[in-house]
């Protein structure tokens, strides 16, 4: 019984011994330190330039996370949504989506943000494959570009952002024509076909084969015995289009139900058709998209774009909302707007106190001046008395 005594008496001195023992501090290297984030965006930016990506995002991350109202926080996060967007894939493209849109999020009023917005649904447009395949990255292009132009329409980029509407819309069309032909041409399944060439003519205006949604249009309802709606899309066609090789079909169609044949409203050329190697590179995935490969500040060769990062200058950036706001997200409320001082008192007005005590030493002698924002420094001198370890209050 004594040995299990001693034993327990000896186990718990030990214990207690070991919490008094002093702490070792470990420097935190990713402290803040002011100008620190000046180094840190200009390493990643080296590490960016030399294609070391993973790296490059590290550093920009410590800028982020370190330093919430650092001027060089909006090109940061603009920098690692390039490098996603550089390295391309499918991984890292929507890496990319999801760096740019939580950079519009943070920085809707930034100079750049309608690039940001285009940059969104190109990382889209680089997933589309094949007409005849899966199409839902070429409906989520769409969608972005529609909001982009929507959002956009005084930027300089407006008419990027229609041009690669069109192109995304042609092949969204080409992917509703293919099925409308099947239905049609093989399983004779006419109202099937007639919802897929209804969205055609009501989606996309610019469809190459826009005269043949009309010309199959009528026909599949013809074959459904509307001829009165049937007349309405071959009289369009023939009159719209008058040099397509549908035209003569659709004129042939109007005289067998008795209709009379529309004047051409123009004389426009037969709309282009990609020949026998274009249909084979667009059932391959060649869709012909011009989709830029540079990011919105880093080019493809990892340098930055000397324009985009002046748009927001250090001394311009700091009193931005958006650093403020990131701020706001990860450590409470930022008051903003509010006076640095206390206004001076009005003239004649008696002043007590520590504030005549102050107005004093400042008529006799010139007051030191103080640092803004300033905070009193922390006593780091230990209480000799206070002892560390689980039973330190014990041996006193």
């Amino acid at each position: 019984m004594k040995l299990r005594s001693i034993f327990i008496i000896v186990f718990v001195l030990a214990f207690a011994l070991a919490g008094c023992g002093a702490k070792v501090r470990v420097k935190n290297e990713n402290a803040a330190v002011p100008g620190r984030d000046k180094e840190l965006y200009e390493q990643a930016s080296n590490k960016a330039e030399k294609g070391r990506y993973d790296e490059a995002r590290l550093l920009y991350n410590v800028v982020i996370t370190t330093y919430p109202d650092s001027p060089f926080l909006p090109l940061a996060k603009l920098a690692i949504a390039d490098s996603f967007y550089l390295e391309g894939g499918t991984s890292n493209l929507q890496q990319a989506v999801g760096g740019y849109k939580d950079f519009a999020q943070y920085f809707p009023t930034h100079p750049r943000i309608c690039e940001v917005k285009h940059k969104i649904a190109q990382s889209y447009m680089r997933q589309m494959g094949a007409y005849n395949r899966d199409v839902s990255n070429a409906k989520q292009a769409e969608h972005q570009l529609k909001a982009a132009e929507q959002a956009c329409r005084n930027s300089e980029v407006v008419q990027n952002l229609r041009n690669d509407l069109r192109d995304v819309q042609q092949v969204l069309g080409l992917h509703e024509l293919d099925i409308a032909r099947f239905y049609i041409d093989n399983r004779q399944a006419y109202k099937a076909g007639e919802s897929r060439l209804r969205d055609i003519i009501t989606n996309y205006p610019f469809f190459s084969y826009f005269d043949e949604a009309l010309y199959r249009l009528g026909v599949s309802l013809i074959e459904q015995e509307q001829p009165e709606e049937a007349t309405e899309y071959f009289t369009r066609l023939v009159r719209d289009y008058p040099n397509s090789e549908f035209s003569g079909k659709g004129k042939d169609y109007l005289e067998k139900l008795g209709k009379p044949i529309p004047a051409p409203s123009n004389d426009n050329p037969a709309p282009e058709r990609p020949s026998f190697m274009g249909k084979f590179g667009l059932i391959l995935g060649r869709n012909g998209l011009d989709i830029s490969q540079d990011g919105v500040l880093l080019s493809k060769k990892g340098k930055e774009k000397e324009d985009v990062k002046d748009d927001v200058k250090p001394s311009e950036a700091s009193n931005a909302t958006g650093t403020r706001a990131i701020r706001a997200s990860t450590r409470g409320a930022v008051a903003t707007n509010q006076p640095d001082a206390t206004p001076a008192p009005a003239a004649g007005q008696p002043t007590n106190g520590a504030g005549g005590a102050a107005s004093g030493a400042s008529a006799g002698q010139p007051a030191a001046p103080e640092t803004k924002g300033a905070e009193p420094k922390k006593n780091d001198k230990k209480d000799p008395k206070k002892k560390k370890g689980f039973l330190g209050g014990i041996f006193r």
